[in-house]
Order: C-alpha cells, then sequence, then structure tokens
C-alpha cells in the first residue's frame, strides 16, 4: 500500500490529473493480482508460491481506493460516506465465501480463482472506463439534489401517494 501510494503522489508531482494519479495504482493493482491464475496452470510449488505472492502484492498494491472517497467526498461527510463505502466493500466477505463454496468440486479450487481473478479484471475495467473525473462533490450539487428529492415528495404528498415516496438522506 506505501509503494502505491508513493506512485500515486509521484504521478501528481509530474504533472498527472489527480484522477489518473489515484486510479493508476488501482488499476495496476488489480492487473497484477490476477497472476492469481497462476497456480491452475502449473503443478511447480515455486511458481504457485510466486504467483501467489505477486498476487497478493497486486491485492495490496490496489488497496488505495480510500483516496478515491477522500478526494470525491464533501468535506464534511468524508466520515461517512467513508463509512458506506467501506460497508459495500465488505459485503464481499459474506458473500465470497459463499460463492467460492459453491464453485469448489472436491479438492478442485480452479474455477474459484478464475472467479477471483475475473473480478480483478472488471475492477481495474471499472476503475478505467466506468469512475468518471476525479473531482470533490459539491457543496451546491448535493443541495440541488436535496431540493429535487424535497420537490418529489411533496408532489407525492399532493397525489397522496406519500407512503411511496423516497427522499434522499442527505444531511444538510
Amino acid at each position: 500500500m506505501i509503494r502505491s501510494g508513493l506512485l500515486s503522489d509521484y504521478l501528481l508531482r509530474k504533472g498527472c490529473s489527480l484522477g489518473i494519479a489515484r486510479k493508476m495504482p488501482i488499476i495496476i493493482g488489480l492487473l497484477i493480482s490476477t497472476c492469481i491464475l497462476g497456480p491452475n496452470y502449473t503443478d511447480s510449488h515455486a511458481l504457485i508460491i510466486t504467483c501467489l505472492a505477486f498476487a497478493f502484492f497486486g491485492n495490496g498494491f490496489a488497496s488505495i481506493t480510500w483516496s478515491l472517497v477522500s478526494g470525491m467526498a464533501l468535506e464534511r461527510l468524508i466520515g461517512l460516506t467513508g463509512g458506506v463505502f467501506n460497508f459495500i466493500g465488505h459485503l464481499s466477505s459474506v458473500s465470497v465465501p459463499i460463492l467460492i463454496g459453491y464453485l469448489v468440486r472436491g479438492s478442485d479450487f480452479s474455477l474459484s480463482i478464475i472467479y477471483i481473478a475475473s473480478t480483478a479484471i472488471l475492477g481495474a475495467f471499472c476503475f478505467a472506463f466506468v469512475i468518471g473525473k476525479v473531482e470533490r462533490v459539491r457543496e451546491q450539487s448535493v443541495a440541488v439534489c436535496a431540493k429535487i428529492s424535497a420537490r418529489s415528495a411533496e408532489k407525492a404528498r399532493a397525489r397522496g401517494s406519500a407512503g411511496e415516496c423516497s427522499t434522499a438522506f442527505l444531511p444538510l
């Protein structure tokens, strides 16, 4: 994690945008972590240990996603945003073991390893192409969302469907 932070800071000093500097180490780490596929294709203990070492290094290298949260969240809501981010991210600690339990056939873990590597590839793709510009959300845009939500709730109450309306939980 320290090396990815150093790389991110180096990229910022060299003039890269905040988005490139924060996303690049995560993408590189996720791609390195796909080395976990290596043990599926070899019986050499040395190669298996080497592949797993690279994969776990890549996993650690990609673990600076908190820098994106702290760079994009409202300053007064960084803790709340980080908590929600970590909660959703840690849901995998419940779902992945269950899924791996279904994928394992006897003592063959190859399907589960393929699943883990494909998840890393999907994550790298999302960080590269789905996550947009890395910039702090402005207070004004949150207020606009809250006003739109409040108007929607008022319209729903006027129609008599107050039980169906949903307002955004934004502590303003």
